[in-house]
């Protein structure tokens, strides 16, 4: 049985959230989202009437889906240290099969300016949702102070990104994964 190809929307949420992750929001042109997703040019306004803006708000909020639910899958494992590991453990991978070219693209939602009000409150949103379910994972597994717990860890683990992709080393990243537990034993 063949494994049916995603529709045009999906196409252009994923290949948004991909060009996103390399570029930021600004730089991803149309013309190279509909090229790479190969969607046809009415795809995005019969998918997205609001156009861009439409289109980057459908793909933060779905990487931000996307990031909650590998949080919920890490958290049956009941160990919070190991949810943040595996979390860690994602990032490295794919900044280095990338060449440091992929960050965040929830990241880069948040960072696209005051024009942009719809798109920020997408990151806003997405961002609010990761720390609910991390702090969730982290309840459930009897950690106090479990939303500013997972607020630091979010907050750390993006800025970790930021300064992983500047350097093109992910010694950021396992900085943060050696402190982590000492935050979680401490909180």
């Amino acid at each position: 049985m063949s494994a049916l190809r995603p529709g045009p929307r999906e196409r252009l949420i994923s290949t948004a959230i991909a060009m996103v992750q390399e570029r930021g929001v600004h730089a991803t042109g149309l013309s190279d989202l509909l090229r790479r997703s190969s969607a046809a040019r009415n795809s995005i306004y019969q998918h997205f009437p609001g156009g861009k803006q439409e289109l980057m708000v459908a793909a933060t909020e779905t990487a931000g889906e996307v990031v909650v639910a590998r949080i919920d899958r890490l958290a049956e494992t009941g160990d919070p240290a190991e949810v943040l590991r595996a979390l860690i453990a994602g990032w490295i991978t794919e900044l280095e099969e990338s060449d440091f070219r992929a960050g965040c693209p929830i990241a880069a939602a948040a960072l696209v300016g005051p024009d942009e009000p719809a798109i920020t409150a997408a990151a806003a949103g997405a961002f609010a949702r990761l720390r609910g379910r991390l702090a969730a994972a982290l309840t459930d597994a009897g950690q106090p102070a479990a939303e500013r717990t997972a607020s630091v860890v979010i907050s750390a683990i993006e800025g970790a990104l930021l300064q992983a992709r500047a350097a093109k080393s992910v010694q950021p990243l396992r900085d943060v994964e050696a402190a982590l537990p000492r935050l979680l034993s401490s909180a």
